[in-house]
């Protein structure tokens, strides 16, 4: 059973929220919209949280905050031990849900600007799209668009755990805007992800005696190879499917058959992961067993003609938070430098997706 709590006000923010926060009830001006300076301070606030999975409940008492001064309905749904998903609505089961994760890869990396750039663990995955999100929901209800809100997981880099446990809420959105760093370009379709991990097991011996003894370590090799010579499926939208074997352990020295030998390996699925799935297995053999952690379909976006439009071959939280209603995938920043020492994201850019969100906001609220 999904709880909901309302949660105490936290003190006041000393940052940048206090002019973001302010709801205008007059149509938005250029004089009412933060400076770039603001913008960039907003985000160096965020970024200085550390918010890796895990740890995402400083981040999250911070963005209470930051949406109730601005006037929302704050709730939490509890997901696992010092873990929740925020829900911030401005109206009872708004229409429209702007949507991401809080949570970010490790290490926490500590925020800097320099020239028009912000650097930082979460600079472009994703706290710049959220920070964008939430300046374009400032516009529209300047503009006295009240039927919207925000939903918030914890957990996409890891296990998905919050956008799963949010199909359980009782929220009803005809469209959510969901971020992830796409350049600022609406996806017409990501790909899937089967995580499996494969173990062989085997009989010590003296490696001077291999008849008395069986290697799982060469079991193992031996599925890697034939699941590696797999033909598998391509899409014409979405390209090929993609393996990498993330990790491989086993034995226990040189001079020993190994008992042991187990394999991770991640597929970018372009088809069903189920049929995917027992290709993997039989492909495997009987002499290694495969054990699916994660996966999850290939995505196809409804989206407008005329907007910007890309494909993505990582995973988000889409795959589960569709369940609520209809996704666009969209947000600022490139996933490429996303995870990497130098994580950034220009500040051009997250004006630019201000601009998207708001635009993805008013053909929303307008059922276009």
């Amino acid at each position: 059973m999904t709880i909901l709590l309302r949660v105490h006000r936290i003190p006041h923010l000393a940052t940048f929220c206090q002019h973001l926060s302010q709801t205008p009830t007059h149509p938005m001006n250029e004089t009412d919209r933060p400076s770039t300076d603001a913008l960039a301070e907003s985000l160096l606030d965020w970024l200085a949280i550390d918010s890796t999975t895990g740890r995402e409940s400083e981040f999250l008492e911070r963005l209470e905050a930051f949406f109730r001064e601005r006037g929302y309905d704050i709730r939490r749904q509890p997901v696992a031990e010092n873990r929740w998903n925020l829900v911030a609505t401005a109206s009872d089961n708004p229409s429209l849900l702007y949507s991401t994760h809080v949570d970010t890869v490790p290490p926490h990396l500590a925020a800097r600007r320099e020239g028009d750039t912000v650097y930082g663990r979460g600079a472009c995955d994703t706290k710049g799209g959220l920070l964008a999100m939430t300046e374009a929901a400032r516009r529209l209800r300047a503009d006295g668009s009240e039927d919207l809100g925000f939903l918030l997981v914890v957990g996409e880099e890891v296990d998905h755990i919050g956008a799963k446990k949010a199909r359980e809420l009782d929220l009803t959105p005809d469209r959510i805007v969901l971020c992830e760093p796409t350049q600022n370009r609406v996806v017409t379709g990501q790909k899937g992800m089967v995580k499996a991990e494969l173990t062989a097991e085997g009989t010590a011996a003296h490696s001077a005696y291999p008849e008395r003894g069986i290697s799982a370590v060469h079991r193992l090799l031996d599925a890697l190879e034939r699941i590696r010579g797999v033909g598998w499926p391509t899409d014409p939208i979405l390209g090929r499917t993609t393996l990498n074997v993330g990790e491989i352990e086993g034995g226990v020295a040189a001079n020993v058959m190994a008992p042991s030998a187990k394999a991770v390996l991640l597929f970018r699925a372009v088809s069903p992961s189920e049929a995917l799935t027992e290709r993997l297995r039989k492909a495997a053999g009987d002499d290694t067993d495969v054990d699916v952690v994660a996966h999850n379909d290939p995505v196809r976006f409804d989206v407008p003609d005329d907007l910007d439009t890309c494909t993505v071959a990582f995973n988000t939280d889409a795959s589960y938070l569709q369940a609520l209603g209809p996704v666009w995938l969209v947000g600022p920043g490139d996933i490429q430098v996303a995870h990497s020492d130098d994580e950034r994201i220009d500040l051009g850019e997250l004006g630019e997706g201000i601009r998207v969100y708001e635009d993805l906001g008013r053909r929303s609220l307008d059922g276009s």
